[in-house]
């Protein structure tokens, strides 16, 4: 391995859950890091291949578990439950302590934000609250266009009538329900991915992944996007920070490009100087996870070299 891994917890912003992170250290000078904020049913521990690549390349790979995912969870009866009254603000602030401990550790080094999907949500919400990073990559996000009232709505009565922690088929539905259709009928639940049939089938048998988000999680993941969706979010992003867009065309989370490049659109016109939209032809949800991984990984690196002094 290119890398010294450890893992530790800090007390999450909500004061009760212990947050578990993973930091991935080259064994070699330290360029910059590159700070996980991971998708919704998935983990850290999940982009080793990930970490792989850029330790190799001289750059700390870290992230935390969220709330309700991989280690932080605890127990299987608490995936894809956040937090008592409301976790969307509480995982951000929990983003923002691993970024404080990374940078006590590495207190003159770049931090660039890596959001993934629900993570890119978390990631785009604390770009308009904090100016400590010095570049973001967010990934298969989503567009203003996603029906994320009625997902409250519909959320807001489950907990009402069955509690915070029932699981929603029904939810589950309105969240994913459409997500294959492009595929074909008879593809794997979960296709809608990633090409790579061995990691759709990972993923379909990882007890950290394949579970129904809870009615509270589901609030949750439609307030963030819900939050980062309107119109004055793109104001608040700063003017000079470096922004990759990433996602495949083939990705339903962001409408097939379509959504991507409205949130691309609106903060061109808010005035952000310097953001980039990379649309991959035919790849799906997870780039880092495509069969053109390497090339998505590649074109990240660069992106960091060219916008981010190392």
């Amino acid at each position: 391995m290119s890398y010294k891994y450890t893992k530790n917890q800090f007390l999450s912003s909500n004061g009760k859950a212990q947050i578990a992170y993973h930091i991935y250290e080259p064994n070699a000078a330290v360029k910059a890091i590159v700070q996980l904020s991971h998708g919704m049913c998935e983990y850290v521990r999940r982009y080793e291949h990930v970490a792989e690549f850029f330790c190799k390349n001289g750059i700390v790979f870290c992230g935390n578990d969220h709330l309700g995912h991989g280690d932080t969870a605890v127990t299987d009866e608490n995936l894809g439950f956040t937090s008592e009254g409301g976790g969307a603000d509480f995982m951000v602030e929990d983003v923002r302590k691993l970024t404080e401990i990374i940078k006590e550790r590495y207190p003159d080094k770049p931090i660039i934000l890596f959001g993934h999907s629900m993570g890119s949500f978390i990631a785009r919400l604390y770009l308009t609250k904090y100016t400590d990073i010095s570049a973001a990559i967010i990934e298969g996000t989503g567009g203003p266009e996603s029906p994320t009232a009625m997902g409250k709505t519909v959320a807001s009565a489950v907990m009402k009538f069955k509690g915070e922690r029932y699981r929603s088929k029904m939810l589950d539905s309105i969240a994913f329900g459409n997500y294959n259709r492009r595929i074909g009928k008879h593809c794997a639940v979960s296709a809608w991915l990633s090409r790579d049939d061995d990691l759709v089938s990972r993923y379909m048998s990882d007890r950290y992944c394949k579970y129904v988000f809870t009615a509270r999680g589901f609030y949750d993941l439609f307030d963030l996007l819900g939050r980062v969706s309107e119109k004055s979010w793109a104001e608040l992003v700063p003017k000079t920070l470096p922004i990759l867009l990433a996602s495949g065309d083939a990705d339903p989370v962001g409408n097939y490009g379509r959504g991507v490049k409205a949130v691309y659109d609106r903060l061109v016109a808010a005035g952000v100087e310097n953001v980039t939209l990379k649309l991959y032809p035919d790849a799906r949800h997870e780039l880092h996870n495509e069969t053109n991984k390497d090339e998505f990984l590649r074109d990240v690196l660069d992106f960091i070299s060219t916008n981010v002094k190392l």
